[in-house]
């Protein structure tokens, strides 16, 4: 792969990942975490320009969405989940909204039905 097209890959993950939900920082970290398999809050920094302290945050917003596995290391570790499974994830997280809108909606029009 080269360089551009690292960059445009790089781009078009994070911006995937924030139409799916994930904030800029978590999906900036998640992309470094994934092209590093794994890092320190200091290698994230670098490698996902995000500055070091919200680096924390974002980990902690990928794994609460499973995204990510914290290392009770010093310093912490943090190792992204494989594509396959982050996209499994993902997709789940998002049937489940479309359900939710799919029933809120339909509530609304049997509501509007019996007017």
């Amino acid at each position: 792969m080269t360089v551009d097209s690292d960059s445009e890959a790089r781009a078009e993950a994070v911006a995937q990942l924030t139409e799916l939900g994930l904030g800029l920082y978590a999906a900036r970290t998640f992309v470094a975490l994934t092209t590093l398999s794994g890092g320190t809050a200091v290698e994230v920094s670098r490698a996902a320009d995000v500055p070091r302290t919200r680096v924390y945050d974002a980990v902690e917003e990928l794994s609460e969405a499973g995204l990510v596995d914290i290392d009770d290391t010093t310093p912490k570790r943090f190792t992204p989940v494989g594509v396959a499974e982050a996209a499994d994830l993902l997709l789940g997280e998002y049937e489940t909204r479309v359900e939710t809108l799919q029933d809120a909606l339909t509530t609304l029009e049997a509501e509007r039905d019996r007017s």
